[in-house]
């Protein structure tokens, strides 16, 4: 399970906590500091260490008994050199490069590397994967180069196995693939978006039933009556087409509400779509309620669902150009979470 990034923008810790619980194996983290901060909090499962690091993080990435990525013949000699200096064994997952074009090695080189691997006292071939540029695509062209990335990485493995090398576990499927591509599953897969309730892209066939977890709420904090051809907010890019309230809420891009919405989006406000008036700002936002508005101070505002009323982060990120994983990532820390439980 992907929970970098602060479990997408959900609170890693009680997503790591529920997820362990609900039978979860693994987690998977993109920094040597996210799998740090899971450990110290008593994390003991195994964590994927999903992106390359720097020499100077090494020591850290085997103190935290955190299980790499690893693609190159220089970064085995930097793992295993440091695993020599303190006396353990690093569990290591071998990343091949069938078509993302980011990181690990050429499938020619995935074979001599998992062997050099395998004859390590220091390191352990603990897996061997890839990652999916176009599984979430559905254009007949993506979905046989997804099928080519498999049928690779299913070359390779049965070549270790031929010749006595254990490959650990494979994996591939991250969201995309878990949906479409069940010959891609193996041993292990690594869902993100998907476990958080929205589908990896818009071209996905819509087979399963997800529910988004996260909810951005505020409340009112302030109200006023204002008359008709009144400029709202930084340079005045929203005026009033008559008598209206405006109401101003205490969310903004400082909180990770983008910028980029203003003018595009709307919130719930007492069951009824109001639309953000003028530019929002770091700290705050100004909606219009209309000139018939009943709401008053301190009602709740619904910018994004799970409120089936409410705006869903991936319309959001329609409106904006960009994907629902942008939206949940960007609210920041500053934000509280507040965990409720279903029945």
């Amino acid at each position: 399970m992907a929970v970098k990034a602060d479990a997408y923008g959900h609170g890693v810790q009680v997503i790591v906590q529920n997820a362990l619980e609900a039978g979860v194996d693994s987690v998977a983290v993109a920094t040597v500091e996210e799998g740090a901060e899971l450990r110290e909090s008593g994390v003991e499962a195994p964590i994927l260490l999903l992106g390359f690091t720097l020499e100077e993080e090494l020591p850290d990435v085997v103190r935290y008994r955190l299980s790499p990525v690893v693609g190159a013949g220089y970064h085995l000699s930097l793992m295993e050199a440091e695993a020599e200096r303190q006396g353990c064994t690093v569990a290591v997952h071998l990343k091949v490069d069938t078509g993302m074009g980011r990181i690990g090695c050429m499938p020619e080189e995935a074979f001599e590397l998992a062997r050099r691997i395998a004859a390590s006292r220091r390191l352990e071939l603990a897996g061997i994967g890839t990652h999916f540029p176009a599984a979430d695509m559905a254009d007949e062209e993506y979905q046989a180069f997804t099928a080519g990335q498999v049928d690779t990485l299913r070359e390779i493995v049965s070549r270790l196995r031929e010749a006595g090398i254990d490959p650990g576990l494979v994996h591939a499927a991250n969201s995309g693939g878990v949906i479409g591509h069940s010959g891609s599953h193996f041993d292990l897969v690594r869902p993100g978006i998907i476990l958080y309730g929205y589908y990896p892209s818009t071209e996905q066939e819509r087979s399963l039933d997800f529910r988004p977890v996260m909810g951005l709420e505020t409340r009112i904090v302030f109200l006023k009556r204002v008359p008709a051809d009144t400029g709202i907010s930084y340079g005045l890019t929203y005026r009033t087409g008559e008598e209206t309230t405006i109401a101003t809420i205490p969310c903004g891009y400082g909180d990770g509400y983008s910028r980029l919405l203003s003018g595009k989006a709307q919130v719930l406000v007492n069951g009824e779509l109001r639309p953000i008036a003028g530019r929002v700002c770091m700290d705050q936002t100004m909606v219009d309620l209309g000139p018939d508005s009943k709401a008053g101070l301190y009602d709740l505002v619904v910018l994004f669902g799970p409120d089936p009323g409410a705006p869903t982060a991936e319309e959001l990120a329609a409106a904006i150009g960009t994907i629902p994983y942008e939206i949940t990532c960007n609210i920041n820390k500053r934000v509280p979470r507040v965990y409720v439980g279903q029945d």
